[in-house]
């Protein structure tokens, strides 16, 4: 096990985190739940969690539904690692076709699994 700097975190995940949110914005689910942990969990702090990647991938599938097409931006974006686990927290806001725009928080905690990390706690919070 390694501690990462701030900076060894960002460099090692941001390319990863970068391709999940490409890989969503184009709707391919099946890629997006390649990103998760067998064993993740997905939260909406404070109402509902969902466990393991199948159950995350249909949640996606349902927001998609829901909102349409979509594109985020993030703030505040913080970086942090330690042993086998990354973790990022920024803000986010997202622009959906159906139901206007999301803002919120989220935190998201990837594991190392064989040679790669892997989303293993993915917690969100929207504000409005």
């Amino acid at each position: 096990m390694s501690t990462f700097t701030d900076q060894e975190a960002e460099a090692f995940l941001k390319p990863q985190f970068e391709k999940y949110i490409e890989i969503g914005e184009s709707k391919d689910w099946e890629g997006v739940a390649a990103y998760y942990h067998p064993n993740c969990v997905l939260v909406q702090k404070g109402k509902e969690v969902h466990y393991g990647r199948e159950a995350a991938k249909n949640e996606f599938i349902k927001f998609d539904e829901l909102g349409g097409d979509a594109t985020s931006t993030f703030s505040n974006v913080d970086y942090q690692g330690t042993g086998d686990y990354i973790i990022i927290t920024a803000n986010y806001t997202t622009k959906t076709e159906k139901i206007g725009t999301i803002n919120g928080k989220f935190v998201q905690i990837w594991k190392k699994q064989g040679d790669r990390h892997l989303i293993y706690h993915d917690e969100f919070e929207i504000f409005s």
